[in-house]
Order: structure tokens, then sequence, then C-alpha cells
């Protein structure tokens, strides 16, 4: 693959990252006015990742209380949390959550300073957006190592988190009946996880 190209699709695969993290973030009225062309931004996103972006039909109507029904409370319907679907018992969480927070101390992420849990889907989505982003810099800067670096992180953190637990989140998200814009924007996100996770090989395939 040409220079050129190879940064650019890193690039594309960033954004495309971003912009389905955003999408998950309470949509406060701040955000809501800023989602305003939402649907448009995520299609070409995904389109220039290589991705699935036919379909982006978002209902953006009642988004507020839509994120209250399915993901607020105490004991929210559709946790948008990994360790909720992974974890049967409170040691693996923790041990969980211990590997997904290695993952990011290694880049140096602290989500402490966030305020989000380390295993929510937005601060994973976001964790890829800055691994695609550190590939393109370091291929542009012709870094070969830090490629290999940021390619294979990508690779484990898709295979080992977002592949392995988005389609259980659908799936529960389903049977509470939710629909609209957060089913929509959950599909097309494990649709290009999916699509993504296959340009990494697993280790030892």
């Amino acid at each position: 693959m040409a220079l050129p190209q190879a940064v650019d699709q890193a690039l594309a695969r960033s954004r495309a990252y971003a912009v389905l993290s955003r999408g998950f973030l309470y949509p406060s009225p701040g955000l809501l006015a800023a989602m305003a062309d939402y649907p448009d931004q995520l299609r070409l996103a995904l389109r220039e990742a290589g991705g699935d972006g036919a379909d982006t039909h978002l209902p953006m109507e009642g988004l507020e209380q839509a994120y209250q029904d399915w993901f607020g409370g105490q004991v929210p319907a559709c946790p948008p949390y990994e360790t909720e679907y992974t974890a049967s018992h409170i040691w693996m969480q923790t041990q969980q959550m211990a590997d997904i927070a290695g993952f990011y101390r290694a880049f140096g992420v602290d989500t402490q300073t966030t305020g989000d849990r380390a295993d929510s889907l937005t601060a994973e989505l976001e964790f890829m957006y800055m691994l695609s982003m550190k590939e393109a810099i370091a291929v542009n800067d012709g870094n070969q190592d830090g490629v290999a670096v940021c390619r294979e992180a990508q690779g484990k953190f898709l295979h080992e988190h977002l592949a392995v637990w988005l389609p259980r989140f659908i799936v529960r998200l389903e049977k509470a009946e939710a629909d609209g814009y957060y089913l929509a924007l959950a599909r097309l996100t494990e649709r290009f996880i999916a699509a993504d996770a296959g340009r990494f090989p697993r280790e030892g395939a």
C-alpha cells in the first residue's frame, strides 16, 4: 500500500471511531445542537473508512428520554459497559477492567480524569479513535515500529473486547424493545467493528 493511502485509511478509520463514540454520549442540549447533521457525518465517516454507511437512518427525536430509558438509572436496562456482558462475577469484572485499563495506560490514557468507566462503549470507541490516529501519524513519519505497535493493539482490543461484547449489547437492546436512534446506531457500530476487526488477523490464526 502506498504511503498516502495508508495514512488516509488510518485517518478515515479514526474519524469513523470519533463520530461513533460521540453518538453514545449523553445527549445534552449542547451536544444535540452540535449533532444536527450527525447522520450525514456518520454516513460520510463510515464510507471513507470502507464501512457500510448506506443505512444511516437515525431518528433523532427524543434522545434524552431514550438515553434515560435504556442507559440511565441505578440499574440500566441496557448498560453500555463491557463487563456487564462479559463478567459473571465481581472478581471477573475487576480482572477485565484491569485488562482494559492496561491497554489505556500503555498509550498514556488515564480514564480516571474523564469521569467515565474504562469499559464504557464511548471510552472504548474513543480509544480506537486514538490508536488509529497514532497509526496514521506513525505511518506518515515512517515509524514502522510505531505502526506495528498501534496495529497490534488495535487488533487485540477489537478481537478481545469490542467485537466480543457489542453483539451482546445489541441483543439486550432488542430484548428491552429499544427502537429508534440507539438501536440503529448500535447496529451500525457493530457492523463497522466486525468489518474493521477483519483488517487485523487474530493472534495464532
